[in-house]
């Protein structure tokens, strides 16, 4: 795939799932999340995500928006080198963590310290999980870049 095939990407994260996910899952702060660069990058958030409004989320570092909530976590370690399949999204990097049928769909973005985590519920389609991330693109790139980017593509 070539960089900013965003068109092969959304096609990558296309996928027939049954399963569901309830979104009830307790939302864990990350490691790093009250780092000031998690603070700076969550006040790039946008108003919306797939056309959701934020939802209260009372977790350090943390964003929901819909419901089921999309969960956006800053404060990760940043990923090195992975065997993950890697999406260069609107000029953004992002590890695709969950496996090709699995549902929630887990973006991690590449390339910042600390890194930022999308968790897009199966209610929404794993074809809409890239355009999420895109949506989300201001956030992982108001963090710090760590000279890192996907390869390969």
């Amino acid at each position: 795939m070539r960089r900013g095939a965003l068109a092969g990407a959304a096609s990558l994260l296309v996928v027939t799932s049954a399963a569901a996910c309830s979104g009830s899952e307790a939302v864990q702060p990350a490691p790093s999340a009250s780092a000031a660069a998690c603070t700076t990058a969550l006040a790039a958030a946008p108003a919306t995500v797939l056309g959701k409004a934020r939802t209260p989320l009372d977790v350090a570092g943390a964003l929901a928006y819909g419901e089921p909530p999309i969960v956006v976590r800053c404060g990760l370690a940043a990923p090195g080198p992975s065997p993950d399949r890697c999406l260069e999204l609107d000029g953004t990097d992002w590890l695709l963590t969950s496996a090709d049928e699995a549902v929630p769909v887990v973006l991690v973005s590449f390339g910042r310290d600390p890194a930022v985590e999308v968790t897009v519920p199966g209610d929404y389609g794993r074809e809409n999980a890239s355009a999420a991330a895109i949506d989300l693109a201001p956030v992982a790139r108001a963090l710090p870049s760590n000279g890192r980017a996907c390869q390969g593509l």
